[in-house]
């Protein structure tokens, strides 16, 4: 393997079980935010930076989206699947408005909701990290690691947005309301959101790889359920050793399948959070949650395909 290759993903590795170290010293689970090896993935470990974003806005945005889903997880009137469509909606917002792809801000607002996280820790935890994760790369890059990263806004078409966004949000809120019926609420885990959001887009380098997505992502949530299970569970050892062990496997799991995606990362990480009953089901809930979301956005493609070529944009 190539020293750059170790490197970069060794630091991932270090970070992400930090992460988790520092939520079980101080005991605040708050501090666990599993899209963070996600963004990891796509900052530190992957050759280019998947999302159109100023990395100086990132931290920003991120905390933007934490800190509206912690206001809705705390005063929302409406059901789960609801507040979850309304957070969802407010993030799409934020991102068309500032023009960025930069998806997992999906997770950062869905996540509080989904799981009660009612804590101001949280948001300030995704800004505390998200802004050592940008003087990361900006390392990387002077080490030679990284390539610069070459900034792009995202020149969104209404026609195609106006259609793909309400489709995605109507899709994660059904997954919702039928999984927290059923007591399976990972069916509509946080970081499916953006995987569903991910591939949805007509112009995304990750939808012609939807297959091979599929499996890298259950793998992940095999791991990250076996990992919990075996090693907190069955043996009693902290969450810590449990992060160290789930993030080598998932960067394993990337290297090998020669496919990093950041979502599938995120459900790697996400079991640590979940509660003990939840665990045995998990993969199968991924596995579930992540089917009906590949079929949704290859139709939102082949759809939007198809009305660009009946109605092209002059």
């Amino acid at each position: 393997m190539e020293k750059p290759f170790l490197i970069k993903n060794s630091m991932a590795v270090i970070f992400g079980t930090l992460m988790v170290l520092a939520s079980e010293l101080l005991r605040t689970p708050a501090i666990l935010f599993p899209e963070i090896l996600a963004l990891l993935t796509g900052m530190w470990v992957m050759p280019g930076m998947p999302w159109r974003v100023d990395r100086r806005h990132l931290p920003v945005l991120m905390t933007i989206c934490a800190v509206w889903g912690v206001i809705l997880s705390r005063w929302s009137p409406l059901p789960t699947a609801m507040t979850v469509g309304v957070a969802f909606l407010g993030a799409a917002l934020l991102l068309m408005a500032v023009r960025s792809t930069l998806l997992p801000v999906l997770s950062a607002c869905i996540l509080p909701v989904l799981l009660g996280e009612q804590s101001w820790i949280y948001p300030l935890a995704v800004l505390v990290m998200t802004v050592l994760l940008v003087l990361g790369q900006i390392l990387l890059e002077r080490l030679g690691f990284r390539n610069p990263q070459n900034v792009q806004r995202w020149n969104w078409n209404g026609r195609e947005e106006i259609f793909r966004w309400p489709v995605a949000i109507s899709t994660i809120m059904a997954l919702v309301a039928v999984g927290v019926t059923m007591g399976m609420p990972c069916v509509a885990a946080p970081p499916l959101a953006v995987l569903l959001s991910e591939l949805s887009f007509k112009e995304s380098p990750a939808a012609p790889h939807s297959l091979r997505i599929w499996i890298v992502t259950v793998c992940c949530a095999v791991a990250g359920a076996f990992a919990r299970w075996l090693l907190c569970i069955r043996l009693g050892l902290p969450l810590t050793v449990a992060a160290l062990v789930v993030s080598t496997m998932a960067m394993a799991i990337f290297h090998l399948l020669r496919r990093p995606f950041p979502p599938s990362a995120a459900l790697a990480l996400l079991p640590l959070l979940l509660p003990e009953q939840l665990i045995p089901t998990y993969p199968l809930q991924v596995l579930i949650g992540t089917t009906v979301c590949l079929v949704v956005a290859t139709c939102i493609r082949w759809s939007s395909e198809e009305a660009f070529a009946a109605h092209p944009t002059h």
